[in-house]
């Protein structure tokens, strides 16, 4: 179940890549970063920028690093991590 704030954030996610990609692809939460969106070191630089710019006080790039490498790095769980941290920021503020 796809909760407010989780869809909310799913479709900035969403735009945010749209704008990035170059191609006129679709794009869906259960692409990968790099082997999906074949997002190279300055669309992730843009990628995580974006991130910023949109949940100021979050990044990815740990998150990234820590997912990347087996393709664990899709935007499904980008979206579920920024769930979890602004949930938890809510709770905590």
């Amino acid at each position: 179940m796809t909760f407010p704030l989780e869809a909310d954030i799913a479709q900035r996610v969403l735009a945010l890549c749209q704008s990035l990609h170059s191609r006129d692809t679709a794009i869906t939460l259960d692409m990968s970063l790099a082997h999906g969106l074949h997002f190279d070191s300055l669309k992730l630089m843009d990628f995580f920028a974006g991130i910023e710019q949109l949940f100021p006080g979050i990044g990815l790039e740990d998150w990234f690093i820590e997912h990347s490498s087996d393709g664990r790095d899709t935007l499904r769980n980008a979206v579920a991590y920024l769930t979890r941290f602004l949930d938890g920021t809510a709770a905590n503020g």
